[in-house]
């Protein structure tokens, strides 16, 4: 039963923060969509079912880091909103919680390819690089949504666009990053749509660097190498151009 149950009976908040955090929602308002326990502390990813009637475009994804201390009979917690899944797991990720352990625990859409998958896991192994501006979110009919955020460790084009698109009829969704020099050009094509989504540099830098490799290696065939694979194979790359660059000194 995906029921939020912060287990906090004959506990009492630390300070005035937990004792906020606690009482403005209501646990019934929420569906509970992942959680890890470390402990007495508890990292929880709920959907707030409010949200559609709150006001417009409120986060309807919360992340609650719940800490009790039994002994004393006290609980702190923090709780921040979201726009997608995946920056709800980088904040529990960022406060301690170990990456790979927030499955979602309800069915939802799963990611239609493994681009998806790997910009997902980008963000959410992000740390703090990305310090989110702006965000729509899906809700009701909507198929689609985005946040906008500032990459502090790209070299070019930091504003980075995230864009999840949802497939209802096959119950799947996809994510893609695009790259922009500043707010005003990342709002711009959110508005106007009249290029295709500009992928961040370092895609074509990695990929660059991975045919690099495959030419060191003495490939007989050189094979296509994807968006998902410059992902994947980027701390790799990022070796080779380093050994490259000592041979040419």
């Amino acid at each position: 039963m995906n029921t939020l149950d912060f287990r906090l009976d004959g506990l009492k908040a630390a300070d005035e923060s937990a004792g906020h955090a606690y009482n403005h929602p209501w646990e019934k308002d929420f569906q509970l969509i992942s959680h890890h326990d470390v402990g007495e502390r508890s990292f929880i990813i709920a959907f707030d079912k409010t949200a559609t009637w709150d006001y417009p475009n409120k986060a309807n994804i919360v992340s609650f880091d719940v800490d009790r201390d039994s002994s004393r009979g006290l609980f702190s917690m923090h709780r921040d909103g979201h726009a997608t899944f995946a920056f709800a797991q980088n904040w529990l990720v960022n406060r301690g919680c170990p990456p790979d352990k927030l499955a979602p625990v309800l069915e939802v859409p799963r990611p239609a390819d493994e681009l998806s998958v790997r910009v997902e896991d980008r963000i959410r192994r992000s740390g703090e690089s990305l310090e989110v501006g702006d965000y729509q979110v899906i809700d009701g009919s909507d198929v689609e949504g985005w946040s906008t955020a500032v990459d502090s460790q790209a070299r070019e084009l930091p504003v980075r666009v995230f864009l999840e698109t949802l497939q209802p009829d096959q119950f799947t969704y996809t994510v893609r990053e695009g790259a922009f020099a500043d707010h005003t050009a990342a709002d711009d094509w959110l508005e106007h749509r009249s290029t295709p989504l500009p992928e961040p540099p370092e895609y074509r830098r990695d990929a660059d660097a991975l045919r690099t490799s495959a030419a060191l290696a003495r490939s007989t065939t050189t094979p296509a190498v994807t968006a998902a694979d410059v992902l994947a194979a980027a701390p790799a790359a990022a070796a080779v151009a380093r050994t490259d660059q000592g041979r040419s000194l």
